[in-house]
């Protein structure tokens, strides 16, 4: 197992005191100037859950808001397997099976904090890193893809992969989504493609890529970066006592550019995927107006292709596979994602669309072939008409989601 010098870093601050236990899936280190989060549930590949939202949010508010010495935000997953693998499908899968309002209030709960979190992650003034080694889906794309910095490496694997579940790709997914290049969005949000290592820089979702092999030295980079803010305190109405953004995406850049050939040659190291020829047959077939459109599209393409290696092909299946509900609402999120003006109104869209679905039967049904591992296949339902559609959008019974800060606005506009 690979130990970083932030994780010996971790220890020994844990023995003077400065490394706490927030709760037993967050760890915080404090070197100085600097914190350093841990979502620590690796035997369930830190999958994201209540405890874990509820601990994380105070803290990311007040490192921009009152705690003048944090110049820098790092977030970790624990283990080498994953960042944060989602969210905990298995709890809000038993508030939708209650039937009733009471049943579903602790996951419009859950959904309320997560999206408060995503938004202030989306406007910290504190400069955070996400360091993504593994698998980053779901709700770990909520964690990261709104920070400053997403570095990505050989291991990492990033999908949003929720319409075969029967939901939705949530947690902001509707904002970043759709200001991907092209109409790469779109076929991320409808197919839950995944991308892995240094097609995430490709694609958008990474700011850079280090190999895994230089984590270490990453690490140590913006242990001296933070080091460097000495004596500067925060304020409210600047961030130039930060750590420098454009000097620390520089440094970081440079991780990349000395790393050795092996680095890109190794057995272990994901080949690059997203070609142009790729992109321009998705920006094709995924523009299309109508979901039918794009599905019959990718049929035809993936009926073409030469070898069953051609991304069609594994579109065509996830397509046929996912719930038709869940493309159709998706599609329709994206479009609506794309137009608005802000992540706090995605955030507040999502928010009465979450709702919508603990009450949808896809759900529930989705996340039990998930849970069962196939042995209970998933029984879709029809999918709404234009007219149905549009009651996905209104108000929920948790009522609507009030966000406060930078980009914040009344719910729905």
């Amino acid at each position: 197992m690979r130990w970083s010098r932030l994780a010996s870093a971790h220890r020994s601050l844990m023995h003077r005191g400065l490394c706490t236990a927030s709760s037993e899936s967050v760890l915080i280190a404090a070197p100085p100037r600097m914190r350093v989060v841990d979502l620590h549930r690796p035997a369930a590949l830190n999958a994201l859950n209540h405890e874990m939202v509820a601990t994380l949010l105070p803290l990311v508010q007040n490192w921009q808001q009152i705690d003048g010495d944090v110049k820098l935000v790092v977030f970790r997953g624990a283990g080498e397997r994953a960042f944060c693998a989602g969210g905990d499908i298995r709890f809000l899968r038993k508030c939708a099976m209650s039937g009733t309002h009471e049943g579903r209030a602790p996951a419009i709960a859950f959904f309320k904090e997560e999206y408060t979190l995503n938004h202030a992650i989306g406007t910290s003034r504190t400069p955070i890193v996400s360091i993504l080694n593994g698998i980053v889906m779901g709700g770990g794309v909520g964690l990261s893809v709104h920070g400053h910095v997403r570095v990505a490496t050989d291991t990492t694997i990033f999908a949003m992969p929720e319409t075969g579940i029967g939901f939705f790709p949530d947690v902001g997914g509707t904002y970043f989504l759709p200001r991907l290049r092209g109409s790469l969005g779109m076929y991320l949000g409808l197919t839950g493609a995944r991308l892995r290592g240094r097609d995430l820089l490709t694609a958008g979702v990474a700011t850079h890529f280090v190999p895994a092999e230089r984590i270490d030295a990453l690490e140590m980079l913006l242990l001296e970066l933070a080091g460097k803010t000495a004596g500067k305190t925060n304020t409210l109405e600047s961030n130039q006592d930060f750590v420098d953004l454009e000097v620390l995406r520089r440094a970081i850049s440079t991780l990349d550019q000395l790393a050795p050939a092996s680095a890109y040659t190794s057995a272990s190291s994901p080949p690059i995927k997203l070609s142009e020829q790729m992109l321009a047959e998705i920006d094709e077939t995924f523009s299309l107006g109508e979901v039918w459109e794009i599905v019959a599209a990718v049929q035809r393409l993936a009926g073409t292709a030469v070898g069953p290696e051609h991304w069609a092909v594994a579109a065509a299946n996830e397509l046929s596979r996912a719930s038709p509900t869940s493309l159709i609402v998706t599609h329709e999120a994206l479009k609506r994602g794309k137009a608005c003006k802000s992540l706090a109104a995605c955030l507040q869209m999502e928010f009465r669309i979450a709702q919508r679905f603990l009450k949808h039967p896809d759900f529930v049904s989705g996340v039990g072939a998930v849970l069962s591992k196939g042995a209970e296949p998933a029984s879709w339902s029809a999918p709404p008409s234009k007219a149905e559609l549009e009651e996905w959008f209104v108000t929920g019974e948790g009522g609507d989601l009030v966000l406060y800060g930078p980009g914040a606005a009344r719910a729905g506009s």
